[in-house]
Protein backbone atom coordinates (compact mmCIF):
# COMPACT_ATOMS: atom_id res chain seq x y z
CA UNK A 1 0.00 0.00 0.00
CA UNK A 2 2.84 2.34 0.89
CA UNK A 3 4.56 1.64 -2.44
CA UNK A 4 1.37 2.48 -4.34
CA UNK A 5 1.04 5.76 -2.47
CA UNK A 6 4.59 6.70 -3.41
CA UNK A 7 3.82 6.14 -7.09
CA UNK A 8 0.95 8.61 -7.12
CA UNK A 9 1.89 11.62 -9.23
CA UNK A 10 0.77 14.89 -7.77
CA UNK A 11 0.20 17.61 -10.37
CA UNK A 12 0.72 21.31 -9.96
CA UNK A 13 -2.26 23.59 -9.45
CA UNK A 14 -1.55 25.68 -12.55
CA UNK A 15 -4.15 27.59 -14.56
CA UNK A 16 -3.77 28.65 -18.16
CA UNK A 17 -3.66 32.34 -17.23
CA UNK A 18 -0.40 31.73 -15.37
CA UNK A 19 1.21 31.68 -18.82
CA UNK A 20 0.61 35.44 -18.80
CA UNK A 21 3.83 35.69 -16.79
CA UNK A 22 5.68 33.89 -19.58
CA UNK A 23 4.17 36.30 -22.13
CA UNK A 24 5.21 39.24 -19.93
CA UNK A 25 8.78 37.98 -19.81
CA UNK A 26 8.71 37.48 -23.59
CA UNK A 27 7.49 41.03 -24.24
CA UNK A 28 10.21 42.39 -21.94
CA UNK A 29 12.85 40.53 -23.96
CA UNK A 30 11.37 41.70 -27.26
CA UNK A 31 11.35 45.27 -26.02
CA UNK A 32 14.95 44.98 -24.84
CA UNK A 33 16.50 43.37 -27.92
CA UNK A 34 14.43 45.33 -30.46
CA UNK A 35 14.67 48.67 -28.71
CA UNK A 36 16.29 50.29 -31.77
CA UNK A 37 13.15 49.65 -33.83
CA UNK A 38 10.78 52.53 -33.14
CA UNK A 39 7.56 53.84 -34.63
CA UNK A 40 7.48 57.58 -34.79
CA UNK A 41 4.32 59.35 -33.76
CA UNK A 42 2.31 57.81 -30.94
CA UNK A 43 -1.38 57.55 -31.76
CA UNK A 44 -2.69 58.36 -28.29
CA UNK A 45 -6.31 58.29 -29.42
CA UNK A 46 -5.96 54.73 -30.73
CA UNK A 47 -4.33 53.55 -27.51
CA UNK A 48 -7.10 55.11 -25.44
CA UNK A 49 -9.71 53.37 -27.61
CA UNK A 50 -8.04 49.96 -27.28
CA UNK A 51 -7.51 50.24 -23.52
CA UNK A 52 -11.06 51.58 -23.05
CA UNK A 53 -12.49 48.59 -24.92
CA UNK A 54 -10.50 46.07 -22.89
CA UNK A 55 -11.29 47.85 -19.64
CA UNK A 56 -15.01 47.98 -20.44
CA UNK A 57 -14.99 44.30 -21.41
CA UNK A 58 -13.44 43.24 -18.09
CA UNK A 59 -15.70 45.54 -16.07
CA UNK A 60 -18.74 44.00 -17.77
CA UNK A 61 -17.57 40.50 -16.87
CA UNK A 62 -16.77 41.57 -13.30
CA UNK A 63 -20.16 43.15 -12.64
CA UNK A 64 -21.95 40.25 -14.31
CA UNK A 65 -20.29 37.85 -11.87
CA UNK A 66 -20.94 40.10 -8.88
CA UNK A 67 -24.62 40.70 -9.64
CA UNK A 68 -25.19 37.01 -10.34
CA UNK A 69 -23.67 36.23 -6.95
CA UNK A 70 -25.82 38.85 -5.19
CA UNK A 71 -29.03 37.51 -6.73
CA UNK A 72 -28.13 33.97 -5.72
CA UNK A 73 -27.23 35.17 -2.21
CA UNK A 74 -30.53 36.99 -1.81
CA UNK A 75 -32.47 33.91 -2.91
CA UNK A 76 -30.52 31.64 -0.55
CA UNK A 77 -31.02 33.98 2.40
CA UNK A 78 -34.76 34.06 1.75
CA UNK A 79 -34.83 30.26 1.68
CA UNK A 80 -32.81 30.08 4.89
CA UNK A 81 -35.16 32.53 6.63
CA UNK A 82 -38.17 30.51 5.54
CA UNK A 83 -36.69 27.28 6.84
CA UNK A 84 -35.71 28.80 10.18
CA UNK A 85 -39.25 30.13 10.52
CA UNK A 86 -40.69 26.67 9.83
CA UNK A 87 -38.31 25.02 12.32
CA UNK A 88 -39.31 27.49 15.03
CA UNK A 89 -43.05 27.11 14.45
CA UNK A 90 -42.88 23.31 14.29
CA UNK A 91 -40.86 23.14 17.50
CA UNK A 92 -43.76 24.76 19.37
CA UNK A 93 -45.73 21.52 19.05
CA UNK A 94 -42.91 19.25 20.21
CA UNK A 95 -42.63 20.14 23.87
CA UNK A 96 -41.74 23.26 25.79
CA UNK A 97 -38.18 22.12 26.58
CA UNK A 98 -37.44 21.32 22.93
CA UNK A 99 -39.01 24.59 21.79
CA UNK A 100 -36.79 26.61 24.14
CA UNK A 101 -33.65 24.86 22.92
CA UNK A 102 -34.53 25.43 19.25
CA UNK A 103 -35.31 29.09 20.00
CA UNK A 104 -31.87 29.50 21.55
CA UNK A 105 -30.22 27.77 18.58
CA UNK A 106 -31.99 30.00 16.07
CA UNK A 107 -31.21 33.14 18.07
CA UNK A 108 -27.51 32.24 18.32
CA UNK A 109 -27.32 31.26 14.65
CA UNK A 110 -28.86 34.56 13.56
CA UNK A 111 -26.54 36.58 15.81
CA UNK A 112 -23.41 34.70 14.73
CA UNK A 113 -24.13 35.01 11.02
CA UNK A 114 -25.16 38.67 11.31
CA UNK A 115 -22.07 39.58 13.33
CA UNK A 116 -19.87 38.76 10.36
CA UNK A 117 -22.01 37.71 7.42
CA UNK A 118 -18.96 37.17 5.22
CA UNK A 119 -18.22 34.09 7.36
CA UNK A 120 -21.40 32.05 7.52
CA UNK A 121 -19.52 29.02 8.81
CA UNK A 122 -19.78 30.55 12.28
CA UNK A 123 -23.39 29.34 12.37
CA UNK A 124 -22.57 25.66 11.83
CA UNK A 125 -22.58 24.65 15.49
CA UNK A 126 -26.04 26.11 16.08
CA UNK A 127 -27.56 24.12 13.22
CA UNK A 128 -25.65 20.94 14.03
CA UNK A 129 -26.77 21.32 17.63
CA UNK A 130 -30.40 20.99 16.56
CA UNK A 131 -29.71 17.36 15.77
CA UNK A 132 -28.52 16.87 19.33
CA UNK A 133 -31.71 18.52 20.62
CA UNK A 134 -33.90 15.97 18.85
CA UNK A 135 -33.77 13.74 21.94
CA UNK A 136 -35.78 16.41 23.78
CA UNK A 137 -38.70 16.15 21.38
CA UNK A 138 -42.04 15.35 22.99
CA UNK A 139 -43.91 12.88 20.79
CA UNK A 140 -47.12 11.61 22.35
CA UNK A 141 -49.54 11.47 19.43
CA UNK A 142 -49.75 11.28 15.64
CA UNK A 143 -49.86 15.05 15.24
CA UNK A 144 -46.58 15.46 17.11
CA UNK A 145 -45.06 12.60 15.11
CA UNK A 146 -46.04 14.37 11.89
CA UNK A 147 -44.54 17.63 13.17
CA UNK A 148 -41.37 15.81 14.19
CA UNK A 149 -41.05 14.24 10.72
CA UNK A 150 -41.58 17.65 9.09
CA UNK A 151 -39.05 19.23 11.42
CA UNK A 152 -36.36 16.68 10.52
CA UNK A 153 -37.14 17.00 6.80
CA UNK A 154 -36.83 20.80 6.86
CA UNK A 155 -33.67 20.59 8.95
CA UNK A 156 -32.16 18.24 6.38
CA UNK A 157 -33.22 20.55 3.56
CA UNK A 158 -31.62 23.47 5.38
CA UNK A 159 -28.13 21.97 5.12
CA UNK A 160 -27.54 22.53 1.37
CA UNK A 161 -28.91 26.07 1.72
CA UNK A 162 -26.48 26.77 4.55
CA UNK A 163 -23.58 25.27 2.57
CA UNK A 164 -24.47 27.49 -0.38
CA UNK A 165 -24.55 30.54 1.90
CA UNK A 166 -21.09 29.66 3.19
CA UNK A 167 -19.79 29.48 -0.36
CA UNK A 168 -21.45 32.68 -1.54
CA UNK A 169 -20.41 34.77 1.47
CA UNK A 170 -16.88 33.37 1.64
CA UNK A 171 -16.12 33.39 -2.08
CA UNK A 172 -14.48 36.43 -3.67
CA UNK A 173 -13.70 37.56 -7.20
CA UNK A 174 -10.69 35.90 -8.76
CA UNK A 175 -7.67 38.04 -7.91
CA UNK A 176 -6.37 37.85 -11.48
CA UNK A 177 -9.62 39.34 -12.85
CA UNK A 178 -9.52 42.20 -10.35
CA UNK A 179 -5.82 42.82 -11.02
CA UNK A 180 -6.37 42.96 -14.79
CA UNK A 181 -9.32 45.32 -14.39
CA UNK A 182 -7.47 47.65 -12.03
CA UNK A 183 -4.33 47.59 -14.17
CA UNK A 184 -6.22 48.53 -17.33
CA UNK A 185 -8.11 51.21 -15.44
CA UNK A 186 -4.84 52.67 -14.16
CA UNK A 187 -3.34 52.68 -17.67
CA UNK A 188 -6.46 54.38 -18.98
CA UNK A 189 -6.15 57.13 -16.37
CA UNK A 190 -2.51 57.66 -17.39
CA UNK A 191 -3.43 57.85 -21.10
CA UNK A 192 -6.21 60.32 -20.34
CA UNK A 193 -3.71 62.40 -18.37
CA UNK A 194 -1.31 62.45 -21.33
CA UNK A 195 -4.17 63.51 -23.61
CA UNK A 196 -4.94 66.67 -21.61
CA UNK A 197 -4.78 70.04 -23.29
CA UNK A 198 -7.52 72.61 -23.42
CA UNK A 199 -10.18 73.19 -20.76
CA UNK A 200 -12.60 70.68 -22.29
CA UNK A 201 -10.13 67.77 -22.42
CA UNK A 202 -8.99 68.58 -18.88
CA UNK A 203 -12.61 68.37 -17.74
CA UNK A 204 -13.05 65.05 -19.55
CA UNK A 205 -9.91 63.72 -17.85
CA UNK A 206 -11.21 64.69 -14.39
CA UNK A 207 -14.66 63.19 -14.92
CA UNK A 208 -13.55 59.94 -16.56
CA UNK A 209 -10.71 59.35 -14.08
CA UNK A 210 -13.10 59.89 -11.18
CA UNK A 211 -15.57 57.43 -12.70
CA UNK A 212 -12.80 54.83 -13.06
CA UNK A 213 -11.91 55.18 -9.38
CA UNK A 214 -15.62 54.95 -8.54
CA UNK A 215 -15.80 51.67 -10.48
CA UNK A 216 -12.82 50.30 -8.53
CA UNK A 217 -14.41 51.18 -5.19
CA UNK A 218 -17.86 49.87 -6.05
CA UNK A 219 -16.32 46.56 -7.13
CA UNK A 220 -14.64 46.30 -3.71
CA UNK A 221 -17.88 47.16 -1.90
CA UNK A 222 -19.83 44.57 -3.82
CA UNK A 223 -17.12 41.96 -3.39
CA UNK A 224 -17.10 42.54 0.39
CA UNK A 225 -20.94 42.32 0.49
CA UNK A 226 -21.30 45.87 1.82
CA UNK A 227 -23.74 47.12 -0.80
CA UNK A 228 -27.28 45.86 -0.27
CA UNK A 229 -26.39 44.13 2.99
CA UNK A 230 -29.48 45.50 4.71
CA UNK A 231 -31.98 44.35 2.11
CA UNK A 232 -30.49 40.90 1.53
CA UNK A 233 -29.39 39.98 5.05
CA UNK A 234 -30.10 42.34 7.95
CA UNK A 235 -33.82 42.66 7.20
CA UNK A 236 -34.14 38.85 7.16
CA UNK A 237 -32.44 38.66 10.56
CA UNK A 238 -34.88 41.23 11.93
CA UNK A 239 -37.78 39.00 10.89
CA UNK A 240 -36.26 36.08 12.79
CA UNK A 241 -35.69 38.08 15.98
CA UNK A 242 -39.26 39.41 15.88
CA UNK A 243 -40.65 35.92 15.28
CA UNK A 244 -38.85 34.28 18.22
CA UNK A 245 -39.63 37.21 20.52
CA UNK A 246 -36.05 38.36 21.10
CA UNK A 247 -34.68 41.91 20.97
CA UNK A 248 -33.16 42.65 17.60
CA UNK A 249 -29.40 42.33 17.52
CA UNK A 250 -27.13 44.64 15.53
CA UNK A 251 -23.35 44.84 15.37
CA UNK A 252 -22.33 48.42 16.09
CA UNK A 253 -20.91 48.65 12.56
CA UNK A 254 -24.37 48.38 10.91
CA UNK A 255 -26.32 50.66 13.24
CA UNK A 256 -26.26 53.53 10.76
CA UNK A 257 -28.23 51.39 8.27
CA UNK A 258 -30.70 49.88 10.73
CA UNK A 259 -34.24 51.22 11.04
CA UNK A 260 -34.57 51.79 14.78
CA UNK A 261 -37.90 52.41 16.51
CA UNK A 262 -38.22 54.86 19.41
CA UNK A 263 -38.77 53.17 22.77
CA UNK A 264 -37.74 49.72 21.54
CA UNK A 265 -34.87 47.80 23.15
CA UNK A 266 -32.01 46.47 21.02
CA UNK A 267 -29.01 44.23 21.57
CA UNK A 268 -25.95 46.09 20.31
CA UNK A 269 -22.66 44.26 19.82
CA UNK A 270 -19.37 46.13 20.30
CA UNK A 271 -16.30 44.37 18.97
CA UNK A 272 -13.04 44.73 20.89
CA UNK A 273 -10.21 44.45 18.37
CA UNK A 274 -7.64 43.97 21.16
CA UNK A 275 -9.39 41.14 23.01
CA UNK A 276 -10.81 39.76 19.73
CA UNK A 277 -14.27 39.38 21.24
CA UNK A 278 -17.63 41.12 21.31
CA UNK A 279 -19.56 42.61 24.20
CA UNK A 280 -23.33 42.90 23.84
CA UNK A 281 -25.48 45.49 25.63
CA UNK A 282 -29.24 46.07 25.71
CA UNK A 283 -30.04 49.68 24.83
CA UNK A 284 -33.41 51.38 24.39
CA UNK A 285 -33.60 53.66 21.38
CA UNK A 286 -34.37 57.26 22.32
CA UNK A 287 -32.95 60.79 22.35
CA UNK A 288 -29.85 59.73 24.31
CA UNK A 289 -29.18 56.66 22.17
CA UNK A 290 -26.15 58.15 20.43
CA UNK A 291 -24.66 59.29 23.74
CA UNK A 292 -25.05 55.80 25.22
CA UNK A 293 -23.36 54.26 22.18
CA UNK A 294 -20.41 56.63 22.58
CA UNK A 295 -20.01 55.79 26.28
CA UNK A 296 -20.17 52.06 25.64
CA UNK A 297 -17.58 52.34 22.86
CA UNK A 298 -15.21 54.06 25.30
CA UNK A 299 -15.95 51.40 27.93
CA UNK A 300 -15.16 48.56 25.53
CA UNK A 301 -11.91 50.24 24.50
CA UNK A 302 -10.90 50.70 28.15
CA UNK A 303 -11.67 47.06 28.92
CA UNK A 304 -9.46 45.99 26.04
CA UNK A 305 -6.47 48.02 27.16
Amino acid sequence: MADNEQNIKRGFNIYWYYWTLVALAGFILINYFLRDIKIEGLDLGLMISVVSFLFGFLVTITFSMILSKMLSLKDSLSNATGRLTSLYLLSKNLGNDFHKKITERIDKYTIDTLRDYTKYETGRDSIYGMYDDVKHMEIKNNVQQTNADSFMYILGEFQPVREKLEYLTGNRLEWSLKLSTYLLGGILVILLFLNRGDLFTNLIFIILSTIIIFIFLIIEDYDDLRIGDYDINISNSEQIFDLIGRDRYYPQSVLSRAKLIKGKSYRIGFYDSVLKQEQTFNITYGPSFGLKIGKLLKKVKRDGE
